[in-house]
């Protein structure tokens, strides 16, 4: 990026289909949604790229990792795509943070994907709606939980074993509390153990930032074809994404599908679902793909 920070794009797939570009949401890395992104990988060229600080690549810095950087790099990823690999129609699949930073950048003017899908973002209502208070509450004590986050872990299967034992990742698909502690840890050989790639101080902040974003407003300027997918309302453990996606959907007119029985986690919890609502998606508002 323009500040140093590197930021490694790796790629999937069959290079000669539709180019996906796919990120991750907070405390995650690309490679944790492979259960997804693998169902891609026969007919898309598919390329994954991690935040700053987080999965693939090296810590950079702590000053930085905010969404209008995250912005900022968004654009430097897709002209570095464009750049190396050719330019071609791009369908943008994100989630969760990512999917913020998308919603930021089209708010800012920027479209920089021909058409996007967009997983659970934090949309979060203004000031007058009920919605909010409740969000910025649970947001909050998700703040605080990655405040108090160990750090470092004797192996991955140990941060795997608190994956498990957490109930909001009680839906995940078999294997990947396993799969997502190897994405988001790495080896340090000086001490002898894991430690997270990005640091719980640096994901707490995020959850309650979204909060301040200029994003509740209808997508543009540019009529490209956009769709978010939500995870389920109705549970009363619900995740207030659900409720906050269903809600800026209906205000705005933007296509909205809710996968049933999910949290938060949709894509890691029933990526056949979502992978058939991405090929419905395609196959009804993007010609040509």
């Amino acid at each position: 990026m323009d500040d140093g920070a590197p930021i490694r794009v790796v790629r999937h797939g069959n290079t000669a289909g539709p180019r996906v570009v796919l990120s991750h949401g907070n405390g995650f890395a690309s490679d944790s949604y492979f259960p997804f992104w693998r169902l891609m990988l026969e007919r898309f060229d598919l390329a994954l790229f991690d935040f700053r600080n987080c999965g693939r690549n090296p810590f950079h810095a702590s000053g930085s990792h905010s969404y209008p950087r995250f912005v900022q790099d968004f654009a430097e990823v897709h002209g570095a795509i464009s750049a190396e690999w050719g330019e071609k129609a791009t369908i943008g699949v994100f989630h969760s943070m990512s999917a913020v930073t998308a919603l930021l950048a089209t708010c800012n003017g920027a479209w920089h994907w021909d058409a996007l899908l967009l997983f659970d973002p934090s949309v979060v209502p203004p000031e007058g709606i009920e919605l909010r208070g409740m969000f910025i509450a649970a947001a909050g004590k998700l703040r605080d939980a990655a405040r108090a986050r160990q750090n470092r872990f004797r192996d991955p299967g140990e941060l795997a074993d608190v994956f498990r034992y957490m109930n909001r990742f009680r839906r995940l698909r078999k294997g990947v509390a396993e799969l997502n502690a190897r994405s988001v840890l790495r080896f340090d050989p000086d001490r002898g153990d894991w430690q997270l790639r990005c640091p719980g101080e640096l994901e707490a902040d995020l959850y309650t930032e979204a909060a301040e974003l200029p994003i509740w407003r209808k997508p543009g300027p540019h009529e490209r074809p956009l769709m978010i997918v939500g995870s389920d309302p109705e549970p009363e453990d619900a995740w207030m994404t659900a409720a906050c996606c269903k809600l800026y959907c209906e205000t705005f007119g933007i296509d909205h599908a809710v996968v049933p029985d999910t949290s938060h986690l949709l894509q890691l919890e029933e990526p056949e679902r979502c992978f058939a609502l991405f090929s419905g998606f395609l196959a009804d508002r993007v010609a040509g793909v």
